[in-house]
């Protein structure tokens, strides 16, 4: 779960980040399968992560802001808007601001060649075509498809696209299973 340092996202973290780590808390807390917790762990800690940083944001604010981030931030009841809201929600954006964007640990994504050279192996042996096979679609060779599936070389973005397509998937679910 990955979020900007803006407004925008500040709303979605508050109505939607925070409910999707609280069910994504939920799940790994009452499945007892060590190959689901296993393959979800990245996802337990960001969960983790997101609901501490909301357990400091509520130690921050008055009592008065914490009830405008629990009715209407988080829980999306009918917001009235007057001078003091407005003063509220900034002083709660700024401080969700300092606390989920601290200066000295900046929040940008990596791309783990690795990750991605098993994902793209994976896509390949479930729908059942041969490195030769996908290779030749690409217009790669060989080598170099298995050089991407052995993350020895980080894919091309023209190359992600293709696989996409020959996958039947939308770029944005090919993308999101290798961050």
């Amino acid at each position: 779960m990955y979020f900007r340092n803006n407004e925008t996202d500040f709303w979605n973290w508050c109505r939607h980040y925070l409910r999707r780590a609280k069910s994504v808390i939920k799940a790994y807390d009452s499945i007892n399968s060590a190959d689901y917790r296993i393959k979800n762990i990245k996802k337990y800690k960001e969960a983790k992560e997101i609901l501490e940083q909301y357990e400091i944001l509520k130690c921050s604010l008055s009592d008065q802001q914490n009830e405008l981030l629990e009715k209407s931030l988080i829980n999306n009841e009918e917001l009235k808007y007057n001078f003091k809201t407005f003063n509220n929600l900034d002083a709660i954006m700024r401080n969700w601001s300092r606390i989920c964007f601290p200066k000295h640990k900046l929040k940008l994504k990596s791309i783990d060649k690795v990750k991605i050279g098993k994902l793209i192996k994976e896509q390949r042996l479930d729908h059942g075509m041969s490195l030769k096979f996908v290779a030749e679609l690409l217009h790669i060779s060989e080598a170099t498809l298995k050089s991407y599936e052995m993350g020895t070389r980080l894919v091309r973005l023209d190359v992600i696209y293709q696989l996409s397509q020959i996958y039947n998937m939308s770029i944005d679910d090919l993308i999101n299973q290798f961050l």
